[in-house]
């Protein structure tokens, strides 16, 4: 098959205004294994967009030489309703201006409909299991009648992801190190195989499986719900899904973007879904964390942060990570308060230096190894 694309119309929500999704198709529609990679959720998270840039050309190359041996569906730019965020010449496209939801929240879980229409049937067949699973997510998704351009998007997506083997919902932070974050269903495993291949500095894992309703969660926990739900059925975790955070805001150059891409083409190679050697697998920049393991700094007061430690920096507990200044107080040193870690790890993610912080407003993360007690119940996506 030779790529193809189409566009997913979105209703429209004012006189005047049409929004659409452009999806590129690679491979053979059906074949397995099926991959699916997206960028730009948050419209304002650019660096993503850019390594499917570099991959999508290589795609093309593979297509015409008949090397992809499943499908993989392509959408680099997932979010037209936040790339018209455009205010005072500030790109914001992190919240629906509408219903005021992260864009990153609320997708949809599928589990309970899933189990409601098919859970009698899953027996010890694992084979059999994936494929009724797949399509009741899929006969799920077709029943469902979205108003909204937001309901209408996340639907639409999903028709194109929820029966994937492997997921990938390309990120970045403000001011950051590559990281992931992925479910303990997938570590060790996939999820530890695909943080070698791209080069993560941190990957983060949420115990049993994301319980927010991110994109990359609702994925991969259809399956580890349904397993929960039904142990005597043999259910596997059938889909890797995972949120990729490509480093920060203003990392994108094209000599990133090339890498990037093809770090995922090799990682591709390597899960099947195109013919070729992958190589030997790189080795893993640091072992893979417990979300409850993640300290996360929150500002005690306004002001301005100052980072006293390097993103990517490996620091200890008691190490002093941030100050906030008043600029205000005329007390020098004392108008600064410091934040110091709670764990050893690596901070991974930081507010950018030098920006206004608020009472509450998140200015670090850590990936440590041991869970913190405050942690507990915490998902680490604070915003």
């Amino acid at each position: 098959m030779a790529h193809k694309t189409h566009t997913i119309d979105l209703p429209t929500m004012t006189p005047g205004t049409t929004r659409g999704v452009v999806v590129h198709r690679f491979g053979k529609p059906g074949a397995r294994p099926k991959a699916y990679l997206q960028a730009a959720i948050h419209a304002n998270e650019l660096p993503g967009a850019m390594a499917l840039h570099y991959l999508m050309p290589m795609l093309k190359e593979a297509d015409r030489k008949g090397l992809i041996e499943g499908e993989i569906v392509i959408v680099p730019t997932v979010n037209p309703i936040g790339l018209a965020q455009l205010a005072g010449n500030i790109h914001l496209g992190r919240y629906d201006f509408l219903g005021r939801e992260n864009f990153n929240r609320n997708w949809l879980d599928l589990s309970n409909a899933v189990a409601d229409s098919v859970g009698a049937k899953l027996g010890g067949d694992a084979k059999k299991n994936v494929s009724l699973i797949r399509s009741a997510a899929l006969a799920e998704l077709g029943e469902m009648k979205p108003q909204t351009e937001l309901q209408t998007l996340r639907c639409e997506i999903m028709k194109l992801s929820v029966d994937a083997d492997l997921v990938l919902d390309l990120h970045c932070d403000q001011d950051a190190v590559l990281h992931l974050f992925v479910s303990k269903k997938d570590v060790p495993g996939a999820a530890v195989d695909l943080a070698a291949d791209i080069g993560a500095e941190a990957t983060l894992y949420n115990e049993p499986y994301p319980e927010a309703l991110t994109f990359s969660g609702v994925h991969g926990g259809l399956w580890a719900r349904l397993a929960q739900r039904f142990p005597d059925a043999a259910i596997p975790q059938a889909c890797t899904s995972a949120t990729v955070e490509y480093r920060s805001q203003h990392d994108v150059s094209h000599a990133l973007g090339e890498s990037d891409a093809n770090n995922l083409y090799r990682h591709l190679v390597r899960r099947g879904m195109i013919a070729g050697r992958a190589g030997k697998l790189p080795a893993l920049k640091r072992e893979a964390t417990p979300i409850a393991g993640m300290d996360v700094g929150y500002s005690p007061a306004t002001g301005i942060t100052v980072f006293l430690q390097a993103k990517g920096a490996w620091v200890k507990k008691g190490d002093p990570i941030a100050e906030v200044i008043d600029p205000s107080d005329p007390r020098g040193p004392k108008a600064r308060k410091q934040l110091k870690a709670q764990t050893n790890g690596v901070l991974f993610a930081g507010k950018q230096n030098g920006k206004l912080a608020w009472p509450g407003a998140v200015l670090y993360r850590i990936a440590g190894a041991k869970p913190l007690p405050h942690r507990k119940g915490l998902s680490g996506l604070d915003d």
